[in-house]
């Protein structure tokens, strides 16, 4: 088969054989990936390799691809079949009407419609089963939004039953990843909680107000009910030290990101930094080989490289390194006192397409640690750390949280717009 089969018209038919029309439609069918065959599975010598993926018939593509109507489907997840240079990412679609899911995957590209839900443009019909990468726990559903344009929603179909005998995927969704003690897409209230517990001297909050442009005032304004919190900092800073170096003493530090979601905040970004005092330090093949055991990805402490990062990815699968670069977002040595100033709020600061690009090439949440020695030359057993810090950040749960803000905004400056639009003055009745 080529690259797709489109046949616009259909001119004749034969006593054998088949012939397909499918007009000006967008759908069309899809080839596997190279190197793949019909009712075959994908095969890799990658560690990154993606797991197979059963094909459906080519009847059962072909009926999708008369029948699809992708005005009214959005997204519901995707999979990748292969590997890195012939990998290939594929949807699934909801009727966002109806609820009915389409069986097959399709390739295409991707785009952010106005009710916040995924569409897809340019789209083709695979042979590949949603249902089969569901059950095989390939199918990434984290940051594609399902509400109905008339606030409906489209109710997920429930987890699937995996193949007897099948491995079960470690628990790493993002609501999992914990660092000293808070979770990514833990309550404000929980955050609130935990962090007191701590007993640090120091605690803040910073607030932030959602808006909406008013086009008659030609200016940004409040929405009400619009406060929320942005960031929890609290801190321990070191005493001042007579030698001048600001890591002679021990000292500990949390900052908290929330999603702007007023009444419904999530941490979305954790940055926990400590300090030690010589007579504290920790050893660094102590402090390497905790974080192995904690979120795995190396075999052992001295495969861990200077400042590793680990990506935890939708299928439930830890890669490490940094291809995505995107590090640098939350990564490094922290700060040990905040004071008042903290940083803008990233869900209201990054556009979808950047999300999207952290969720695909990146993971679900990042995770990082940076540290330093004070006594870099020794040999690895001997070394003690002077400061580390470990950061957790959840793109698809600050993705959840821009979409909704952003809806919230919407909702509001359209309220406000028709509130403030001009009424037709009603004229007198001619005195007849």
């Amino acid at each position: 088969m080529g690259a797709s089969l489109r046949i616009p018209h259909c001119s004749q038919a034969f006593a054998v054989g088949l012939v397909l029309c499918l007009g000006g439609r967008s759908g069309a069918l899809a080839d596997p990936p190279a190197g793949t065959e019909t009712g075959a599975s994908a095969s890799s010598s990658s560690s990154d390799a993606q797991p197979s993926v059963p094909q459906e018939s080519f009847f059962s593509s072909l009926k999708q691809a008369f029948k699809q109507d992708f005005d009214h489907e959005v997204v519901r997840g995707h999979f990748d079949v292969g590997s890195a240079p012939d990998a290939h990412r594929y949807y699934c679609l909801v009727d966002a009407k109806t609820g009915k899911r389409q069986p097959n995957g399709v390739a295409g590209q991707p785009v952010l419609r106005a009710d916040g839900m995924t569409g897809i443009k340019a789209s083709a019909v695979s042979l590949y089963s949603c249902v089969s990468a569901e059950q095989q726990g390939i199918l990434v559903t984290t940051g594609y939004a399902l509400s109905g344009g008339g606030g409906g929603m489209i109710v997920p179909a429930p987890p699937p039953q995996r193949p007897a005998g099948a491995p079960a995927l470690p628990d790493v969704s993002p609501d999992k990843i914990d660092v000293a003690g808070v979770k990514l897409g833990m309550s404000l209230d929980d955050v609130r909680a935990v962090l007191k517990s701590k007993k640090l001297l120091d605690y803040y909050e910073s607030m932030e107000t959602l808006g909406h442009f008013d086009s008659t005032k030609r200016a940004m304004q409040p929405i009400a009910s619009g406060r929320f919190v942005n960031v929890i900092a609290a801190w321990t800073p070191p005493p001042s030290s007579s030698v001048g170096d600001p890591f002679a003493e021990d000292g500990e530090s949390y900052e908290v990101m929330f999603t702007p979601v007023p009444g419904r905040e999530r941490a979305m970004a954790i940055v926990h930094s400590a300090a030690y005092s010589p007579a504290n330090a920790v050893r660094e093949m102590a402090l390497e080989n905790a974080l192995v055991k904690k979120y795995g990805g190396f075999a052992g402490s001295s495969d861990l490289p200077d400042s590793p990062t680990w990506r935890i990815q939708g299928s439930g699968n830890v890669q490490v390194g940094d291809p995505c670069n995107r590090r640098g977002i939350f990564g490094g040595l922290g700060g040990l006192n905040f004071g008042s100033e903290t940083r803008p709020n990233l869900a209201l600061k990054t556009a979808p397409d950047e999300f999207r690009f952290q969720i695909d090439r990146c993971g679900v949440a990042i995770v990082t640690e940076d540290h330093s020695t004070a006594n870099g030359g020794a040999p690895p057993e001997e070394r003690i750390i002077t400061q580390f810090t470990v950061t957790a950040y959840s793109p698809s749960i600050a993705f959840e949280g821009a979409t909704t803000a952003a809806q919230l905004m919407q909702t509001a400056g359209e309220a406000a717009n028709k509130a403030d639009a001009p009424r037709t003055k009603r004229q007198p009745a001619p005195n007849l």
